[in-house]
């Protein structure tokens, strides 16, 4: 059975406020559903779940600020890219930041896949504030924890007392083999403390005259010659360590770095800033926690943390740290990734922080955002995975799904199969995601195997059009080949004066976008996945 689709022309979708972001393949589906009071009388009435779609889109857009149908933190948290600490208004899609692998606790470089920024107005968000930690984050913004032996995602309202928020982990993209020798590392990290000035003799004068030997064959800093004080400052331009310099390093010289600058301490002082920055990115790149202040005094304090989890509700109930709601007027923002997480810092503090279809009861499926974009409905990060399909029962009034509920999303889970090049899983929106969507009835659903209604078995047989080809048909340059024929036969048979002649030229292009504008997807004059689809099975003109 083909699926009944009312795309988004029929169902009066408004416009989205900017671009998707292209999605190409996928885990497979989350199911959800629309949460709160859903009226019994759709059942009976397909205009009623018109008009309930709209209020979806409506709410998604205008109060959540989201671009379409489909959370964050505040204006001060920073993102950490491979060029340093960046604000949401520098970051860009592409960036490389560090992000958390939820599954090996290990950290690692990742592009950003999209910034997404929402526009300011009146919110609540909740503080989570304490000495080594502050955020200020929507109540349904995501957070990968450790719960006992386990690693699940909650959000900002449902964190609970056992859960442990990650402060740094060991980072798995670091080089294998040594650039550097360990005591050129140690001549770096003593040079940006200021001890390589060249006027005062070292306060660690055994270990810094063997390593000036080592390196440049003399044993004080006074007599280095100018080559080589070239090479300090290359890789530590005005003291302060590169980028670079230290992505370059092993994790044992990175630890190797961390120790000669701190000797045993757990703290270390700079007069810049950058010093410390550069110092921060070290401790960081190890695995260990680590806080930023700047001094009454002047100058900046790096404090190395003893514990690279922190449970909020447990300090709290200490008296340590303070979990509030507040009122917050600004613009809120989060990256996606594909670890779904990403490093950020706030107030001087870092942690790890993470970042659709409908059917109805009369089994047809409502055109969300559409094939090969990603939707925003499952929570931050979780559409890089998953398509998401929404059934329409609530977690009152209608709350058990229909047949034709279950039917239509089956429908859709077939169809993104099929065109949207979507994988075999078949899951609730709660499996990965702290929330009761998509409600028990539904969910009991999924869990066993999502069955067909009536004894069969899975979603249907594949629908009446013949597989996709493989490749866009479009012009120009002229395209030519049994493919174009087989379009062009079934567009004659749909009335458009077009010869079957196996060359798409411009007038394959101008009907079309003819056949595009009649069925309201976008009219690009590229015959895709859902052109082809639709040249079979859209209904007759």
């Amino acid at each position: 059975m083909a699926i009944d689709l009312v795309v988004r022309r029929d169902w009066s979708a408004r416009a989205p406020r900017g671009d998707y972001t292209q999605l190409d393949s996928t885990k497979g589906v989350k199911v959800h559903y629309t949460g709160g009071l859903v009226s019994p009388g759709i059942v009976t009435d397909h205009d009623a779940c018109v008009a309930l779609v709209r209020s979806i889109q409506g709410y998604h857009m205008d109060g959540n600020g989201w671009i379409d149908i489909g959370y964050c933190a505040d204006e001060e948290t920073e993102i950490l890219t491979r060029q340093g600490w960046a604000s949401y208004r520098r970051l860009r899609a592409g960036e490389l930041v560090l992000t958390l692998d939820h599954e090996t606790g290990l950290s690692q470089w990742q592009p950003v896949i999209e910034v997404c920024v929402f526009p300011a107005r009146p919110r609540e968000m909740i503080r989570m504030e304490g000495a080594g930690h502050s955020s200020l984050t929507t109540p349904a913004h995501r957070w990968p924890v450790e719960r006992g032996a386990g690693r699940p995602w909650v959000t900002t309202e449902t964190m609970g007392p056992g859960d442990r928020m990650v402060l740094a982990a060991p980072c798995a993209d670091l080089p294998a083999e040594a650039k550097w020798s360990d005591a050129f590392v140690q001549l770096v990290a003593w040079f940006s403390t200021g001890q390589g000035d060249g006027l005062l003799s070292p306060t660690r004068d055994a270990g810094v005259r063997a390593a000036l030997r080592s390196v440049f064959g003399t044993s004080a800093w006074r007599e280095l010659p100018a080559p080589a004080r070239r090479e300090l400052d290359e890789v530590a331009p005005g003291r302060v360590p590169g980028h670079a310099f230290l992505l370059s390093l092993t994790r044992a010289q990175l630890s190797l770095f961390v120790e000669t600058v701190v000797g045993g301490e757990r703290v270390a002082a700079f007069g810049e800033r950058a010093a410390a920055e550069a110092f921060l990115l070290a401790v960081l790149l190890t695995g260990a926690p680590v806080t930023l202040r700047q001094q009454s005094r002047g100058g900046w304090r790096v404090r190395l943390g003893r514990r690279r989890t922190l449970a909020p509700h447990a300090a709290q109930r200490k008296g340590r740290f303070t979990i509030t709601r507040e009122p917050y007027h600004g613009e809120i923002w989060c990256p996606r990734t594909a670890n779904q997480s990403w490093m950020a810092r706030r107030a001087g503090t870092v942690y790890f922080t993470g970042n659709s279809y409908v059917a109805c009861p009369h089994q047809k499926v409502f055109e969300g955002r559409g094939l090969h974009h990603l939707p925003a409905a499952n929570g931050p990060g979780l559409n890089a995975g998953h398509y998401a399909v929404l059934g329409l029962v609530g977690n009152a009034g209608l709350v058990e799904p229909t047949d034709g509920i279950l039917n239509g999303i089956l429908d859709a889970v077939q169809y993104v199969r099929d065109y949207g090049r979507a994988g075999k899983e078949i899951k609730g929106h709660r499996d990965g995601y702290s929330t009761d969507c998509p409600g028990e009835p539904l969910y009991a659903w999924v869990k066993r195997g999502a069955p067909r209604p009536g004894g069969g078995s899975g979603p249907p047989a594949p629908p009446a059009a013949p597989p996709f080809p493989g490749r866009l048909l479009k012009y120009p340059p002229v395209m030519r080949g049994e493919d174009v024929r087989t379009w062009q036969e079934q567009m004659r048979r749909r009335g458009f004066d077009l010869a079957a002649d196996g060359a798409y030229g411009a007038r394959s292009r101008e009907a079309c976008l003819s056949f595009q504008r009649q069925q309201g997807i976008t009219g690009d004059g590229i015959v895709g996945p859902l052109t082809w689809r639709l040249t079979w099975e859209a209904p007759s003109a």
